[in-house]
């Protein structure tokens, strides 16, 4: 049996799978930029603060007024064009170096002492001659610096801070490229890409693996549902105990194979009382047939007879059609457009249409005068003659029917004298073909259809029926409920 597909065939799992892995690749990706960002400030924050207090700290070696002299010789001594014969300057670089190992300055710090000399300017000493002399930046600032092929083997990255130092300038810097911790930061988004595929594989046959015993019990179910057909619809899904969604809906499908049992079970029981119904008059027709046929011609009396019976029996049989026709309408009907109407003289109207049928039947009203109420009047007025039918049918001379409104509780009911119905049989009443009389005679002609054809009228109009009994022999009301916002002032 093969688990539950979507219209593409890819099982759940699956795509849970995929999502799952595609959602940690994603998370992945987005924390290592974030942590790169991250750690790039931090590195960067921790390089400027270690530069400014290394360039502190050498600034203020420089600032010995002997020194200071020494540098301001060098530059006056460049100004009448001494600057790369003057032993001064050479003094200036020794002083330089001097300085910095006095300072303690790191050895991968690069720096540079310069000055103005003739509008130039003029480098005093330095630990690195490569290095540009670049713009001198804000008090307490560093600044990066980039150029592309600087070096024949390079690019030029480095992180300088410069100040002025009395009558000159200091310039330090440090490589951004040396760095090996730098340099491993450049090369995380590189490593992370190596590494997502292992991590997809993982987390896709992870997630899977756990997609899957998480969804067998919705497979079992699928392949318990799908076991399930007409012939075995007693056959029920096992609920967990868990109390989660599985066990929902399991327990929905279990709900929904219970009604199906049920629908089909009527559906059996009516075919089977269908055929019942009309087993008894087709015999009753072929008996009689077989008797005209033996002494029809010779006997008028059992010519008569037979052609009452026969006559009594096929109208039995139409009526029984009728119904079923009736009944597949109104299962089929919808909600049908209401209109208002006057109630009192509607009932009026019924009572003399039933009268005009029925002449002997005495029949009460009591109905408000000015009661009206928002209905279907033709539906309305099948279901009320089924009704009354009903009463008159199953009534002992003289018959006596009252109809009744209620304006206050929007309910219309119908009552009689009749033989009543005993409370084991008011829960069946409005089934197909039931009838309390199990001898199911024809006696009184009904064919058993009228109340269930007169609950799925009653439905279209969105009411509800019930009947109340005492019991045998002591009468019925059919109670019809409309809804309150029915109600009209």
């Amino acid at each position: 049996m093969k688990r539950a597909e979507n219209k593409k065939g890819i099982r759940l799992s699956t795509q849970i799978a995929l999502f799952f892995s595609i959602i940690i690749v994603c998370i992945v990706l987005i924390s290592s930029i974030v942590m790169t960002s991250l750690l790039r400030t931090v590195i960067l924050k921790q390089k400027s603060q270690t530069l400014l207090q290394d360039s502190v700290r050498l600034s203020q070696y420089m600032l010995v007024s002997e020194y200071q002299k020494t540098f301001l010789d060098a530059l006056n001594e460049s100004s009448h064009n001494m600057r790369y014969s003057s032993s001064t300057l050479h003094e200036s670089y020794d002083l330089v170096d001097r300085i910095a190992r006095q300072a303690a300055i790191p050895y991968y710090m690069s720096y540079a002492v310069f000055g103005i000399a003739n509008a130039e300017t003029l480098i005093l000493g330095t630990n690195d001659p490569y290095l540009p002399i670049l713009p001198v930046t804000s008090n307490g600032k560093t600044e990066r610096y980039f150029v592309k092929n600087f070096y024949v083997d390079g690019d030029l990255n480095i992180l300088y801070t410069s100040m002025r130092v009395g009558n000159v300038f200091l310039q330090t810097s440090v490589n951004m490229d040396v760095d090996s911790i730098d340099s491993l930061l450049y090369k995380l988004p590189f490593i992370v890409l190596l590494t997502l595929f292992p991590i997809l594989l993982v987390s896709f046959f992870t997630a899977r693996f756990l997609s899957a015993r998480l969804l067998k019990p919705v497979t079992d179910i699928t392949k318990t549902a799908n076991e399930i057909s007409a012939s075995n619809l007693d056959r029920r899904i096992p609920e967990s105990d868990s109390k989660d969604e599985i066990h929902a809906l399991a327990r929905t499908f279990n709900s929904l194979f219970a009604r199906l049992q049920a629908d089909f079970d009527r559906e059996r029981q009516f075919t089977s009382d269908v055929s019942h119904e009309l087993r008894t008059p087709l015999a009753v027709l072929l008996g009689h047939v077989d008797l005209l046929r033996r002494w029809g011609k010779s006997n008028p009396k059992i010519l008569n007879e037979s052609l009452e019976t026969l006559h009594s029996e096929i109208k039995s049989m139409q009526s029984l059609v009728e119904n079923l026709l009736l009944l597949s309408r109104s299962e089929r009907q919808q909600t049908s457009e209401k209109l208002i109407i006057k109630v009192k003289i509607f009932l009026e109207k019924i009572i003399d249409d039933m009268r005009f049928v029925s002449p002997e039947v005495q029949f009460e009203l009591n109905c408000p005068k000015d009661a009206v109420l928002l209905t279907n009047p033709d539906i309305l007025t099948q279901i009320l003659r089924i009704l009354i039918t009903n009463s008159i049918r199953y009534s002992p001379a003289p018959t006596f029917v009252s109809l009744g409104y209620d304006s206050q509780k929007n309910l219309l009911s119908v009552s009689d004298k009749g033989h009543g119905i005993a409370p084991e049989d008011l829960p069946h009443i409005f089934e197909r073909l039931y009838r309390a009389d199990k001898s199911r005679n024809h006696k009184t002609g009904g064919s058993g259809l009228g109340l269930a054809i007169a609950k799925n009228l009653v439905k279209n109009i969105d009411a509800r029926i019930w009947a109340e009994s005492e019991g045998l022999e002591k009468g019925t009301t059919m109670h019809i409920q409309f809804g309150r916002e029915k109600l009209l002032p």
